[in-house]
């Protein structure tokens, strides 16, 4: 597997000792992040996973030897491998659903077909994957803001997502809990 923060991210990123930057394993070289991106494509990594690691701002806005190592990172997890690796022509989008869905869910043991037939519950993301933005902590729904790529063009865009055929999110935004009960109560 690797992260998200690791197809784009460099160890040049934690110069200055952001501990916003402060994973383990660490950052490495352009020539290690050509790599791993090089990795993926030709299939020896199989998965890319978030790490998602939220930490309270007292846990990274401190000295760096202090400092909790991991980020945030669902919300870009997309955006980051649509630019690092489909822009740049190294995966396709169906190499994508294989890497971010399909080899986890086996890795996990997930048993069951997921489909998108009529009367099947519908677990799926809508992207857009040409728009960009350049990524605030706006862009992160976690209580935690603890990311790195504040200030990084990041290409595409989740626009909608439904679980568990609820509607989860709607034009970018997360659908509040009595939203999503009322939708799927409508939809049915």
């Amino acid at each position: 597997e690797v992260t998200p923060h690791h197809l784009l991210l460099t160890d040049e990123s934690a110069e200055n000792y952001d501990a916003h930057f402060k994973v383990n394993p660490p950052l490495r070289t352009q020539e290690d992040v050509l790599a791993l991106r090089a990795a993926v494509a030709d299939g020896t990594i199989d998965i890319v996973a978030t790490d998602h690691a939220p930490h309270p701002v007292e846990s990274k806005d401190c000295e760096w030897d202090h400092a909790a190592f991991g980020m945030v990172g669902l919300e870009s997890a997309l955006p980051i491998v649509n630019t690092t690796l489909v822009k740049t022509g190294l995966i396709s989008w169906g190499d994508v659903a294989r890497i971010l869905s399909q080899t986890p869910a086996l890795i996990g043991s997930l048993t069951g077909e997921r489909s998108l037939s009529v009367g099947e519950v519908a677990d799926i993301a809508l992207f857009n994957p040409t728009v960009s933005r350049v990524w605030s902590t706006d862009d992160v729904v976690s209580r935690s803001k603890n990311t790195p790529f504040t200030g990084i063009e990041l290409f595409g865009a989740v626009e909608h997502t439904i679980r568990h055929g609820y509607l989860t999110v709607h034009n970018g935004a997360v659908v509040a809990d009595d939203l999503v009960r009322e939708s799927s109560v409508a939809s049915r």
